[in-house]
């Protein structure tokens, strides 16, 4: 049931809430996750926030597979989110959307250094945000022409003026730009089919191409493939699929019982990083999603975090050994990295 309405954002509930976990490990709580969702409501597309509770591991350890830890961010506070990070592809750098304030604003930060520099703070809803394969531009979703949400271009340093590229009553958002630094791919809305669906459209805009019906789409580091989710129509678990640039050779790669997630590519394109809720059982207690990889086929899937936290959103740096993802360990979501052990 929604308790209210911000501007374009419904809030089905409160941002977060944390409570004793009901499991035999006493040293994990409960964190709601903010899930954004998509409706059609009065004419145009907003934003849905619907809370998931959560299990938060207050000890921040893990596995094996996973060495030197590092916790990127900074937040303390449990009303604030992260979205997926985007990594420069030439520096060692990343991009975000954190959640704060009733705004989402996106923000530019070091790998190295917690100090974060906002490179778009306007009210509203700013989602999304990818780099083109030079580093010099980010393309993002943002509802500041007062439309639904549609593409735009800023410079990744902040600084300059910004540029629409996509722009109708639909909402876009999701992007990833092909290695010719002119293709960008990205999911959508539309009026007449409010299921997600893969698009693509020229950097400069133009003519619009639907792909296939999916969401959270990630190209090849050669622009070949696309990996990208949708669920099953046999048990209506997410899985990962993959297709050609165009929308031919439509492939499922994982399936199961389980949700497999946002998906990302090895920047040598034989591995991709992906999230799982995939059971791991350690007396009678359940972990949450999990990062997990496997390669490019499909084949040789091995789970990498164990933490009894929710670990979700992973994406290689540009040298492809560290992976940096989203999590709610320690009791706050935060972005965190590590060396994965392959």
């Amino acid at each position: 049931m929604k308790a209210g309405r911000l501007g374009k954002f419904f809030l089905a509930s409160s941002i977060a809430v944390v409570a004793g976990c009901a499991t035999t490990q006493p040293d994990s709580v409960r964190v709601d996750l903010m899930q954004t969702g998509v409706k059609y409501d009065d004419d145009e597309f907003v934003a849905v926030f619907t809370p998931k509770s959560t299990t938060a591991a207050l000890d921040t350890t893990d596995g094996p597979r996973v060495t030197n830890l590092k916790q990127l961010t900074n937040n303390t506070e449990r009303s604030n989110q992260y979205n997926r990070p985007a990594l420069s592809p030439n520096q060692d750098a990343m991009v975000y959307v954190e959640f704060a304030g009733g705004k989402s604003s996106i923000y530019r930060q070091s790998l190295g250094s917690p100090a974060k520099s906002p490179i778009s703070s306007d009210a509203g809803m700013n989602l999304t945000p990818a780099f083109t394969p030079n580093g010099r531009f980010l393309i993002f979703s943002s509802d500041r022409s007062g439309e639904s949400q549609s593409l735009w271009r800023k410079r990744s340093d902040g600084a300059g003026g910004i540029t629409q590229i996509t722009s109708s009553n639909s909402f876009d958002w999701q992007p990833a730009i092909a290695s010719d630094g002119e293709t960008i791919i990205f999911q959508s809305h539309r009026k007449n089919n409010q299921a997600a669906s893969i698009w693509s459209i020229n950097m400069n805009g133009g003519l619009l191409t639907q792909l296939t019906e999916g969401r959270s789409p990630s190209i090849s580091p050669d622009g070949r493939r696309i990996v990208f989710v949708r669920p099953n129509a046999s048990t209506g678990k997410d899985q990962v699929w993959s297709m050609q640039v165009d929308g031919s050779g439509l492939t499922q790669l994982s399936s199961g019982n389980a949700n497999d997630v946002d998906p990302s590519w090895h920047p040598n394109g034989r591995y991709i990083v992906f999230a799982s809720d995939a059971m791991v059982v350690q007396g009678d207690v359940f972990a949450d999603y999990n990062i997990w990889i496997m390669r490019a086929d499909g084949t040789q899937r091995e789970q990498l975090t164990e933490n009894f936290s929710h670990d979700d959103a992973p994406v290689f740096d540009r040298r492809g050994r560290t992976i940096v993802f989203r999590s709610n360990r320690g009791g706050h979501w935060n972005l965190f990295s590590f060396n994965p052990q392959l």
